[in-house]
């Protein structure tokens, strides 16, 4: 009978099993497979949001996305052009003075209906009232004088005083007139050519008559 040991010893050393080389290639493989998945995912997704985009872009194209964009350049265009249209200098008043401005220049067209009339008449001394100084308004409605529809002028000559000016003989119509009244009862009125032009694109329009 031996004796008991009187010292802790250690476990017997137990050889692990060598792994085979199917096995070993297997694990080497989805290794590799895991880094390729974190390397490569982002690249794949940034490839599959690129193509999305894409396709997304040219149903928006097909649904009328072109369309879209076209209507607003036609609007920002229409915007843009008018920048320069009013130089807004100093804001002047005044019957004599406006008259003496109305008497200086005569019209470099004749008038012709549907062509340069009263419409295009005022709407082009209004462009150069307002760039005098004097705040103008056009504005639209049965003639004063009984011959139909027509454009015609208010001219601020005072502060909230206005007189009517007729565009087609370029004249201030002054309280003595017996139609003096009836040019104050209008339709529409129009503080800038862009609101007159949304109005009727056609009847305001003086510079294709040039």
């Amino acid at each position: 009978m031996s004796s008991s040991p009187t010292e802790p010893q250690d476990l017997p050393k137990v050889q692990e099993p060598t792994a085979s080389k199917d096995k070993q290639s297997a694990r080497n493989i989805l290794a590799a497979l895991v880094i390729i998945c974190f390397i490569g995912m982002p690249l794949i997704y940034s490839l599959a949001h690129s193509s999305g985009a894409n396709s997304g872009y040219s149903r928006g194209n097909i649904a009328g996305y072109d369309s879209g964009y076209d209507t607003g350049y036609s609007e920002g265009y229409d915007a843009g052009r008018f920048d320069f249209y009013y130089v807004k200098p100093n804001q002047r008043y005044g019957v004599d003075e406006l008259g003496s401005y109305l008497k200086s220049w005569t019209w470099a067209l004749s008038y012709k209906s549907g062509v340069f009339d009263c419409s295009e008449m005022s709407a082009c001394l209004e462009r150069n009232l307002e760039n005098e100084g004097f705040h103008t308004i056009i504005v639209v409605g049965n003639s004063p004088f009984g011959s139909g529809r027509h454009a015609w002028l208010l001219v601020e000559t005072s502060v909230g005083k206005y007189m009517p000016v007729e565009g087609t003989n370029r004249q201030v119509i002054l309280w003595s007139s017996s139609y003096f009244d009836n040019y104050f009862k209008y339709e529409h009125r129009f503080e800038t050519i862009q609101e007159a032009l949304a109005y009727n694109p056609t009847d305001f329009d003086w510079w294709n008559a040039i």
